[in-house]
């Protein structure tokens, strides 16, 4: 190979490691971040919503401290197998770190979300995953608002996680449904522009 694509390969590859989790292979966070503003405006100027789903691994330090870190790693790295079989093209997948896992659905309604991670937090459950053989999943998610920075939208998604797993883990909730069944207050009064992870 010439000088200048060894060059470009090797720029190449640093730009995958600095957006790429490791372990996974999924993007990170800093690439999350860096494209959710394009995603909303994008979003916005199809007049289609912008779905954040926060997917957390239920009882994951169980895994780590029956099974070893190996074995946890190996369901880091398949849960992730199961999150790129289970989205489209046009989503983007994300592992923001340790157990927890960010999806930005494009297109479809808070019913088509919640339908699409139902079916998928039952074939996680169903899924024998190697050593452990069981692992459950709680999935919070809001739609994107044309105002929100990743934080706030984090944190209302956040938010439905806590929830799920308040009431019994392996289940899939809204935020929205949550403020409009008086289970959570109002949108905004527990989340302002806070750091969170």
């Amino acid at each position: 190979k010439r000088y200048t694509d060894r060059l470009r390969d090797n720029v190449q590859q640093s730009i995958e490691a600095a957006i790429t989790d490791g372990l996974t292979g999924l993007h990170n966070r800093r690439y999350m971040e860096s494209h959710l503003g394009a995603l909303v405006e994008q979003a916005a100027s199809r007049g289609k919503p912008l779905t954040a789903l926060v997917l957390d691994i239920d009882f994951f330090k169980s895994v780590n401290d029956t099974h070893g870190h190996d074995a946890g790693d190996d369901v880091l790295r398949e849960f992730a197998t199961r999150i790129k079989k289970s989205i489209r093209g046009i989503d983007l997948a994300c592992r923001l770190g340790g157990e927890e896992f960010v999806i930005l659905l494009r297109g479809g309604s808070e019913e088509d979300a919640w339908g699409a991670f139902e079916r998928f937090r039952i074939n996680v459950a169903q899924y024998p995953f190697p050593q452990v053989q069981n692992v459950t999943v709680s999935v919070g998610f809001t739609e994107v608002r044309h105002q929100d920075t990743p934080n706030v939208a984090f944190a209302r998604a956040d938010q439905a996680v806590y929830r799920a797993k308040h009431q019994g883990r392996n289940q899939v909730l809204s935020h929205e449904g949550l403020i409009r069944s008086g289970v959570l207050a109002s949108a905004e009064e527990h989340i302002g522009d806070v750091e969170l992870f």
